[in-house]
This record gives C-alpha cells, sequence and structure tokens, in this order.
C-alpha cells in the first residue's frame, strides 16, 4: 500500500513543464486575455523575472525574432487563498500548491488535475488567440519542499541528523561563534530521463527572523524529448514515485510514525 501523512512537513509542490521551440508568438499583450479566463479563481497577478532553463536546453533552443523590446517576464497568477499559484513563461507552464494553514491535499487526487486542468485551459487560449498548435514540452520538474521550524524533535541544526539520519554537519578544528548554518544539494541520476536533486538547507522564518528552519527539497527533473503534454502524465507518475521513495529513504522511521502520523493510503 502506498504510504501518506496526516501531518507531513510539506511547504509546497511545483509541477512545471517546459517548452522547445519557445512560444515565440505569445506576447504580454496575450497574458492579460489569458488571464480574463481564469481570473475569477485567480485574481491576483504578478510580474516576475523568467526562470532560466539549463544550460543544455537553451543551447538546443532557436532564437526567434521578434519585435519585443525586452523580454517578457514571468507571470503569477494567484488564487485569492493564496495556497494555488499558475506561472507562465514563454517556454514554460508550471503550477504551485502552496501551504497556507491546510493539509495536504495529495498530488493524485488534487495537485496533479489542477495542473492538467489549467494547462489544458492554457493550451485553449492558444489555440484560440494565437491560432497555434499545442507546444511541445522538452523538460518536466517536480518539487516537494519541505520545511521544519523549531519543534519537537527538531530545534536548530545541529539536530537536524534527528531528521536525516545520515546527514552530517561538517566539524572543522576551527573557534566558531554560534551554530553553523549550511546549503547542500545532491544529484542522483536515475535513468536518461530522470535524476533527483536533493537540496539541505538552514534558514531563518520569513515572520520570526530568529527562528531557525530546516528546508529540505526532492526535485524530479528529465528531458522528455519535445513530446505533446499528454505525454508527459507517465514521466510525472515514476516522478512522484521516485520523490517518495527518496522521503522515505533519508527521514527519520521514528519522526514519520510519531510526528507526521505515516499510514498506509486507501486508493
Amino acid at each position: 500500500m502506498p504510504i501518506a501523512f496526516k501531518k507531513p512537513p510539506i511547504n509546497e509542490v511545483v509541477v512545471a513543464t517546459y517548452f522547445t521551440p519557445p512560444l515565440s508568438t505569445l506576447r504580454s499583450e496575450h497574458i492579460g486575455l489569458f488571464w480574463q479566463t481564469i481570473r475569477d479563481e485567480f485574481p491576483i497577478a504578478r510580474q516576475q523575472p523568467p526562470v532560466a532553463l539549463p544550460n543544455e536546453i537553451v543551447a538546443l533552443t532557436p532564437e526567434v525574432a521578434n519585435d519585443e523590446f525586452l523580454p517578457m517576464p514571468r507571470y503569477w497568477f494567484i488564487a485569492d487563498n493564496e495556497i494555488n499559484l499558475i506561472q507562465v513563461q514563454k517556454n514554460a507552464f508550471m503550477f504551485n500548491w502552496r501551504r497556507r494553514d491546510q493539509g495536504y491535499p495529495r498530488f493524485h487526487r488534487n495537485i496533479k488535475p489542477m495542473f492538467d486542468k489549467y494547462y489544458g485551459r492554457f493550451n485553449e487560449f492558444l489555440r484560440k488567440e494565437l491560432n497555434t498548435e499545442d507546444p511541445t514540452v522538452d523538460l518536466c520538474e517536480l518539487s516537494y519542499i519541505n520545511a521544519l521550524e523549531r519543534c519537537d524533535f527538531w530545534d536548530g541544526p545541529d539536530a537536524t541528523a534527528t531528521v536525516i539520519p545520515s546527514f552530517s554537519i561538517l566539524a572543522p578544528d576551527i573557534d566558531t561563534a554560534g551554530t553553523a548554518a549550511f546549503n547542500c544539494n545532491y544529484v542522483y541520476k536515475m535513468s536518461t530521463d530522470l535524476q533527483l536533486n536533493i537540496g539541505i538547507r538552514t534558514g531563518v522564518a520569513t515572520q520570526q527572523q530568529n527562528k531557525p528552519v530546516l528546508v529540505f527539497e526532492i526535485k524530479a527533473s528529465g528531458r522528455v524529448g519535445e513530446i505533446a503534454k499528454p505525454a508527459t502524465d507517465e514521466w510525472f507518475e515514476r516522478a512522484h514515485d521516485a520523490i517518495l521513495k527518496c522521503f522515505l529513504s533519508i527521514t527519520s522511521g521514528d519522526v514519520r510514525t510519531r510526528f507526521w502520523e505515516a499510514v498506509e493510503e486507501t486508493q
């Protein structure tokens, strides 16, 4: 039986697809028209710098001439409760779920169906307004970002091995003032189209700068070879399974059982 958690440490989940070639005819004025189609559900719009693609994708992406004077930004469309977020740029469509004092809604039951729904709405818009074919997906990403504030089983960076038993902080023979901070990244190639990036870092709470936070992110990414969106479903299934297996293998079984309340998930 699959494992689920009543109180998981998940803070954010990101489902992302990147296009090759980029949507050369998509312009900033079109973004406003697309927003109108989802504005009732996502009434807040913001601009952000574009997310950069990996170097190998950039090298293979042809430059397309147009009459825009500045690169188009990445656009955020945020739900009223700020839980769900859609991100659009010329070469990407992303969907974020963010914790806001509510339980994790599950990937298969909620997050992936929501991503599919609004990706479909975006494609419908492109066909209607830009008279263009559906974009081809070249890169997929699925990210799970977990965050812990000080609690019964983690009271600061020195206690990280309580949560991730195989993790250890370097102990150089030097005089220090205070507890060490860290920012570590590990990359594991699983197949030609799937790798896992595990990031483990310390930080401070946004609202309370003296309150330590442990963040550990597991991100699956992979080149899928310029395919149509429906063909990515199998990749996201494998990516989700790999992330869950990784999470179970690196975290403490005692913490999972006692504090995150692991249970067998019913289908």
